[in-house]
């Protein structure tokens, strides 16, 4: 008894570890066909962000994989829009203008919030023209952002390497649903 005990517990986990290797490969296939025409840094960004969260070792096909890029843009979304909302909340921006233009982020987070959260939906049913639009969409916050506090006005956003790694985490499952394989 003791021995069929001590087998079933072994298959148990040599179970687990294959199921951890085959989600590692597959993030690697995946991060590897959407890097191919971006730039050099985003293969081992795109392991990193998605290893991060512990729900990768659970990915299994495309639709899963890109929803769990979907769930990390949109936690990180929420970690920089909180950023630029303790900015102004604590008024520790530069001058009325950089006030203005910092509001002017929230408004572009809001709606890219909406735009992501749209996109989970679309992937539940699989539509992937109206998630890529909607993807393509929320790719535009963390850009008119920095727009804003660049050019004549002389301002620097604060936020601006945070909104980098934004646009880079929406670029994630953007770029799995361009390159869609399974």
């Amino acid at each position: 008894m003791k021995f069929l005990i001590c087998l079933v517990f072994l298959f148990l986990i040599s179970n687990g570890f294959t199921a951890k290797r085959d989600a590692n490969s597959l993030i690697q296939k995946y991060c590897k066909q959407s890097s191919k025409n971006l730039e050099t840094y985003f293969y081992e960004f795109c392991i990193a962000a998605l290893k991060e969260n512990h729900e990768s070792q659970k990915v299994r096909n495309n639709k899963e994989i890109t929803e769990l890029g979907t769930k990390n843009a949109i936690a990180n979304l929420t970690k920089v829009k909180s950023i630029v909302e303790k900015i102004v909340n604590e008024r520790k921006y530069k001058s009325r203008l950089s006030a203005k233009l910092l509001q002017d982020c929230l408004k572009l987070y809001y709606r890219g919030y909406n735009d992501l959260t749209s996109g989970l939906k679309y992937i539940k049913v699989r539509d992937s023209l109206n998630f890529s639009f909607s993807l393509a969409n929320a790719k535009i916050a963390p850009r008119m952002c920095d727009m804003g506090f660049n050019g004549e006005n002389k301002q620097i956003s604060p936020v601006k390497k945070e909104n980098d790694v934004l646009y880079d985490m929406i670029n994630i499952p953007y770029n799995f649903d361009l390159n869609r394989f399974t």
